[in-house]
């Protein structure tokens, strides 16, 4: 028990802990992910996915099914998933040390490295989020251990947790686990004294680890979709789809070098080295050879290759940049100095304290009035902010404040990265208390669920990306209309309902209900005072938020 107190790991969990239990899900990503994971459990459809009913073939099942897993030991709530997925990222950061450390055998270097992973910012915000990447850089580390396995030429295990790290890897989203691996396996005589030596071997032995990951997933993939369902929904749209020519998120090819240095807060600005430390620590050992192939050649393709682009899509390739960070910080000039990161965390903490007061005294503020009144912050949004407790603001300025105060808190690592989770933390919980009433949709999704059971039928303007499935536990699917067939679908169904997320269309018929959500409204009205009422003269455009998850 002594021991655990004393480890950092410890107080991290226990730091990110109030999220994974308060953080209401997250529209649109989360929620589609629980609508996804509860379709299979109530069609009892364990291979093929569902959303509303029809095939999902945007992802691996293996999230679906530890979610429906996490169900099992603490019954359906969103909490419960999200503790899941906080475990899996603790797990993470001991898999992570453990493989530095048969990289180096240096166990100061192993614990550095581990201390900062657990410190960047964005780890720390994701570790519970109900989403693919946590769970993927687990699996990426495991694989990343049969490489090591390879370097120790323990051939037969390197093969067999090479192909098992993949597998789950691709179970869980695809064959972007093996961006995220492939380069410190092919460029491995870069750090591996035995790739250089066995160079037949490894490959050999890297091209059946391969093949057995693959193996793994297809037995999946075919089982589901079929062989050309397979290739059409995975390879072909999912993959391809995604380096060629984005569907989703499409961004230039600057734009991660824009979001990075926010994201590994708050170590770009805390550490500190000569350019000596820097430049030398990129061949110093085996450690950061492995990390920087591990980061730089799938970060450039990233960036240049693939146009699709989400901060998350980095998370697995970070545990590399912090192996090289690490090693600079074992320089013996090398130091870490926080007081920059608790500068800003006071200033954000001041602001985030005071901007619910500036919001409600703008009219004796001229340049917040402006502000206010000019259309930057639309009235929903203004009541947000309004309603934000001061109490998150001053919580983050106080770790600020503390960072600033003590005269060595600032200097220790460990102090530092905890500082940093607790910020997120904070960051999270604000966002739960602010915004999570108006994410919560199941009054719209019970209402869903008794005219359906009723027989009322049921209809969705634009895609509501199965928004209503897991809040209502919705059994049956609801149509989808745009503009184009609104009021032919209507006067076919005079006794259905039609609901929509989206305020764009601009249908000049007043709802019958309208509920908070995010920072619109949900819309209902009855089909037959849409055919009654007057209709929309220019139709606009079909939904433009149709867009895949991530």
């Amino acid at each position: 028990m002594k021991s655990i107190l004393s480890d950092w790991r410890f107080y991290w969990f226990l730091i990110l802990l109030p999220v994974a239990l308060f953080l209401p899900a997250m529209p649109i990503d989360e929620t589609r992910y629980l609508t996804v994971a509860w379709e299979m459990r109530s069609s009892g459809d364990w291979l093929q996915l569902h959303l509303n009913g029809g095939p999902y073939a945007d992802k691996g099942p293996l999230l679906f099914w530890l979610i429906n897993l996490s169900w099992l030991v603490g019954g359906m709530h969103v909490w419960i998933v999200r503790l899941g997925v906080l475990v899996a990222s603790l797990v993470s950061l001991l898999v992570f040390e453990r493989l530095v450390l048969r990289l180096s055998a240096d166990a100061a270097l192993a614990r550095r490295a581990a201390v900062i992973f657990s410190g960047v910012l964005f780890f720390a915000v994701f570790a519970s989020a109900i989403m693919f990447d946590v769970v993927l850089a687990l699996f990426v580390l495991v694989a990343l251990h049969g490489l090591v396995d390879f370097d120790e030429r323990r051939w037969g295990r390197g093969i067999g947790v090479l192909s098992l790290g993949l597998g789950l890897g691709l179970l869980t989203k695809g064959p972007v686990v093996l961006l995220d691996v492939v380069f410190v396996a092919v460029l491995a005589p870069w750090w591996s004294d035995t790739a250089r030596a066995q160079a037949g071997r490894w490959y050999g032995a890297l091209l059946a680890g391969i093949l057995g990951g693959v193996l793994v997933a297809l037995v999946w993939a075919i089982a589901s979709f079929g062989p050309v369902g397979f290739w059409k929904a995975i390879v072909l749209k999912q993959t391809a789809g995604r380096i060629a020519n984005s569907f989703a998120h499409a961004r230039p090819f600057w734009w991660y070098f824009m979001v990075l240095p926010v994201m590994i807060l708050p170590w770009i600005v805390s550490l500190r080295a000569p350019w000596r430390a820097w430049r030398e620590s990129v061949t110093a050992d085996k450690a950061a050879r492995f990390g920087l192939v591990w980061f730089v050649p799938a970060f450039l393709i990233f960036c240049f290759l693939i146009s699709g682009k989400q901060p998350h899509y980095l998370l697995p390739l970070l545990p590399g940049l912090a192996i090289y960070a690490a090693r600079v910080l074992g320089d013996g000039n090398a130091r870490v100095r926080g007081r920059l990161f608790g500068l800003l965390l006071l200033v954000i903490g001041i602001a985030l304290a005071a901007a619910p007061w500036l919001v409600g005294h703008s009219a004796q503020l001229p340049y917040f009035s402006g502000l206010v009144h000019s259309g930057s912050f639309s009235p929903t949004e203004q009541r947000v902010i309004g309603g934000i407790w001061p109490l998150w603001g001053g919580l983050i300025a106080l770790i600020g404040v503390f960072l600033l105060a003590h005269p060595r808190a600032h200097t220790r690592l460990p102090v530092l990265a905890l500082a940093s989770a607790g910020a997120a933390s904070i960051g999270m919980l604000t966002i739960a208390q602010a915004v999570g009433p108006t994410v919560d949709v199941t009054e719209v999704a019970l209402r869903v669920r008794a005219a359906q059971e009723a027989g009322k039928p049921i209809a969705h303007i634009g895609n509501h990306h199965g928004l209503f499935g897991f809040p209502g536990r919705l059994t049956q699917p609801f149509e989808r209309v745009e503009l184009g067939n609104l009021y032919t679908w209507c006067t076919a169904h005079p006794d259905g309902e039609v609901i929509t997320i989206y305020s764009k269309y601009g249908v000049p018929v007043k709802p019958e209900a309208e509920v908070p959500y995010r920072l619109g409204r949900i819309l209902i009205w009855r089909a037959a005072d849409l055919c009654n009422g007057p209709h929309i003269e220019q139709q606009g455009k079909p939904d433009t938020d149709d867009t895949p998850d991530d």
